[in-house]
């Protein structure tokens, strides 16, 4: 199948074309004849970009399909453009066993909606001890977590950093002391991405830290990323939205934080410290919530609510933007998307950028209703959704 994109303003992370893209087997190639193509798609001088990929999403299947399942997950990542996501492994049951992950894999590749990739839990169960279930692991997992949980314990976390490093996996972590959090979030959140950072300096071992919040542990990360360490960080769309004066109304882990933490975070992504914009997309029933239930949906929204902030703003460029959603992210994950060149997927969002909605809740696709977003005014509006040169989506 041979395509040529047309009559579209291109952007990626460093570029901005008028010219052609030309598309086989969904895969973006050097320039063909015109009458060698099978489809001639007008983009109607819509803004083209690479499509996103989130790389902290909870789609709660198995186990809490009641919340979410693989087909609405992925369905509420079309409508925020996104074409490829790592879900978090705290299912029922969790991401620990060899059949579990298969399964999920294998009904992901049947849906054929996005590209899912799963992570396996770094201790077993989430028992906080346990690594024997790693010698048995899949060779396609790509990232071990135990999110929604830190690893307590520093021998247990260094033993897990050489397993990883052996079996040549990343390891993406959501860093919280126990102990502590119940009396200090903001130090349990430091305190554990500081011994982390150091672990993988030492190690000289990849790791992503996960939905970062503080300025604490975004300094931490600055200076071992200085130094040298293979590490890279992500922020949530929430913790760069709101602050404080909002954070008792919004009960998410980690929480909302201070407005000076929210500014260092912007700070941080303007000085391209932070790699990658993920929702950390937890979708909740509303009795759930109303019992207290931390976590939000977000990933239909995402774009819209960095565009924003980020954006217009005139904090950074489009393409720097691109960057953190999807080109740094897409390379973390070993994905070959991100870019408008040759060789790269064709991933493509089509967005009008001028165009302001209403998220309105009888529009979200996820089972899940707990967005931030309802009722707010947001801007660019993403019309269609590509991939690999297939329409996954269409505004309505």
């Amino acid at each position: 199948m041979k395509q040529i994109f047309t009559n579209f303003y291109g952007f990626d992370d460093v570029k901005i074309t008028r010219e052609e893209i030309f598309v086989e087997d969904g895969v973006i190639v050097e320039e063909f004849s015109r009458d060698e193509a099978d489809e001639i798609i007008d983009c109607q001088n819509l803004a083209l970009m690479p499509s996103f990929t989130d790389l902290h999403v909870h789609f709660r299947d198995p186990g809490f399909t009641y919340k979410e399942d693989l087909k609405t997950g992925s369905l509420a990542a079309l409508k925020g453009g996104v074409t490829n996501v790592l879900l978090m492994g705290n299912t029922k049951p969790t991401v620990s066993s060899v059949e579990i992950y298969e399964d999920i894999i294998k009904r992901a590749v049947e849906l054929d909606l996005i590209g899912i990739d799963q992570v396996y839990t770094i201790t077993k169960n989430f028992d906080g001890k346990s690594l024997d279930h790693l010698e048995t692991m899949p060779h396609s997992v790509k990232f071990i977590s135990d999110d929604g949980h830190g690893v307590d314990d520093g021998e247990v976390m260094y033993k897990a950093m050489l397993k990883a490093r052996e079996l040549g996996v990343n390891m993406t972590l959501h860093e919280e002391v126990a102990g502590v959090s119940a009396i200090d979030y903001e130090v349990a959140e430091d305190a554990m991405t500081l011994r982390d950072c150091y672990y993988a300096y030492k190690l000289d071992m990849p790791v992503h830290f996960s939905h970062v919040s503080t300025k604490g542990a975004m300094t931490a990360i600055k200076y071992f990323k200085d130094l040298g360490a293979k590490i890279t960080c992500e922020v949530t769309p929430h913790h760069l939205y709101f602050s404080e004066k909002a954070r008792d109304e919004m009960k998410v882990n980690p929480p909302i934080r201070k407005e000076e933490d929210r500014l260092f975070l912007l700070e941080m992504i303007k000085e391209g410290y932070v790699d990658a914009i993920a929702t950390d997309h937890a979708p909740h029933s509303k009795e759930e919530k109303e019992k207290g239930a931390p976590g939000f949906i977000g990933i239909e929204t995402s774009f819209s609510t960095c565009h924003e902030v980020l954006v217009k703003s005139g904090l950074i460029s489009l393409n720097q933007l691109i960057k953190i959603m999807s080109t740094k992210p897409s390379e973390i994950l070993g994905i070959k998307k991100g870019k408008l060149d040759p060789g790269y997927l064709a991933d493509f969002n089509l967005i009008d950028l001028d165009k302001s909605y209403i998220y309105k809740e009888e529009d979200i696709r996820s089972k899940s209703k707990n967005s931030l977003m309802i009722d707010k005014k947001l801007y660019g509006q993403i019309q269609k959704v590509y991939r690999k040169g297939i329409l996954k989506y269409e505004h309505n």
